[in-house]
């Protein structure tokens, strides 16, 4: 299963959820950081409920 992660207003990147290790929330409520099994970290525009949202469905 493959998510859309935003790193921008124009642009996101498919993600494979069986590569995602951790998804850590922003402290200012905006955005989250995505930690994937090969070390690559993606900063997302869209809040962590978003992606857990799409991972639902």
């Amino acid at each position: 299963m493959f998510i859309k992660v935003h790193t921008s207003a124009s642009n996101f990147i498919l993600v494979n959820v069986s590569h995602i290790v951790y998804i850590n929330p922003s402290n200012s409520n905006r955005g989250c950081t995505i930690i994937l099994d090969t070390g690559v970290r993606l900063d997302s525009i869209e809040d962590y409920d978003v992606l857990l949202q799409q991972m639902m469905h």
